[in-house]
């Protein structure tokens, strides 16, 4: 997390090694290197799986903002560093391109191009959308909506505690008719203003639960979907603690270096696996073994559900 700079220092005041910052950057460059088939290898596995979270975030490269992208299961971290934000940055990280299963992420429009996924937004970022019209506005259907999506999540933990695989029918009904009220009073909270296109953003909130109404359930219709997207942010948080302590990169280079170090140490965590005895490893001509996490989805059988009630 420390600049080359800083881990020179340390290196010389602690352990007495007289190490160039050269010398630290080539070493990097070199494990880099050598962790290349680990990091081939971590895609493939990352599109095996039934559920996958997604995030991206802005750093700091030379004074110009680059986008790291992150793939993330229980099992593996996959960080890339590109240009753009949206999908030619993803398209760049690959594992969206190949991925069948669920996809948990925020409502960024440009994860919904990808079609041969199905999707779960976070609501957790949803939730703090509608604290912020609640604030503002005062307005009902956010309230209301905010001790619903609660409410869910307690019905749907409380089952899984028992044992259950799947939610009941009957919440599964009274989910959908409580959801659907909230929007009616949505509506009536936010009507479209003859003459006026640009909508507020209580309207646009309520319109993206109009739209991504199965995607918003989707962890209480598939016990293996969670309910918010913490497993991303908590392998991107990197970034951020490395932003602080040295205030960025100096190159794009040295970005995606960070990215592939970061992929490698979190898969190797998740593995439950010695991070250090890994690098060693790499660099001595190891390989790191990735197992799988499987998760069984039964979303089939609501969105067949969601379809009969005409919703």
């Amino acid at each position: 997390m420390v600049s080359y700079g800083k881990t020179q220092k340390i290196l010389n005041d602690i352990f007495d090694v007289p190490i160039s910052v050269g010398t630290i950057v080539n070493h990097v460059a070199e494990f880099a290197e050598k962790a290349q088939p680990i990091l081939n290898e971590i895609p493939i596995k990352l599109q095996e799986e039934a559920v996958l979270h997604f995030d991206e975030t802005g750093n700091n490269v030379n004074g110009e903002t680059q986008w790291l992208h992150t793939a993330s299961s229980l099992g593996a971290t996959y960080v890339t560093v590109h240009p753009k934000r949206g999908q030619a940055g993803m398209d760049d990280n690959g594992v969206l391109l190949g991925f069948g299963g669920v996809a948990v992420h925020d409502c960024w429009q440009a994860y919904f191009k990808y079609e041969n996924c199905l999707h779960a937004l976070c609501n957790v970022h949803l939730l703090w959308e509608l604290e912020g019209v609640v604030e503002s506005t005062g307005q009902g259907w956010a309230v209301w909506m905010i001790g619903f999506l609660f409410g869910v999540k307690g019905v749907v933990t409380r089952c899984k505690a028992e044992g259950l695989g799947v939610l009941p029918g009957c919440y599964v009904l009274l989910f959908l008719r409580e959801y659907e009220r909230i929007l009616v009073l949505g509506l009536v909270e936010n009507p479209l203003v003859v003459g006026v296109r640009k909508r507020s953003k209580a309207r646009c909130l309520l319109d993206r639960f109009r739209l991504f109404g199965f995607e918003v359930l989707r962890f209480a219709w598939d016990f293996g979907v969670p309910f918010d997207n913490n497993l991303a942010e908590r392998d991107i948080r990197c970034v951020k603690v490395k932003l602080k302590v040295s205030g960025g990169f100096r190159s794009v280079l040295g970005a995606k270096n960070f990215g592939k170090i970061a992929s490698i140490i979190g898969t190797a965590i998740k593995q439950k696996k010695s991070a250090y005895n890994t690098i060693s490893g790499i660099l001595t001509g190891s390989i790191l073994t990735i197992s799988k996490h499987p998760t069984r989805l039964n979303s089939y059988v609501f969105f067949l559900l969601w379809s009969l009630t005409g919703f």
